[in-house]
């Protein structure tokens, strides 16, 4: 397993689980109230994925600008 392929299972294990908690947070007591701390975590998870989407983006954005300086 590549490294790519490693960072793509983990940004779709990521965003499941930022899914996931948000849906399962919405039905323990008190019903349709999510507390601040569930809110955090959630938004964590999604930062995480995006960065490992965005980052590798743009380090191949400017390998591609690199390499095309040079020729």
């Amino acid at each position: 397993m590549n490294k790519e392929t490693l960072k793509l299972y983990m940004a779709i294990v990521s965003m499941m689980s930022a899914i996931v908690v948000g849906i399962i947070a919405m039905y323990i007591p008190p019903h349709g109230i999510i507390d601040a701390s569930i809110l955090w975590f959630t938004a964590q998870l999604l930062v995480f994925t995006s960065t490992l989407l965005g980052l590798s983006m743009t380090v191949d954005n400017i390998n591609q600008k690199i390499s095309n300086r040079k020729q």
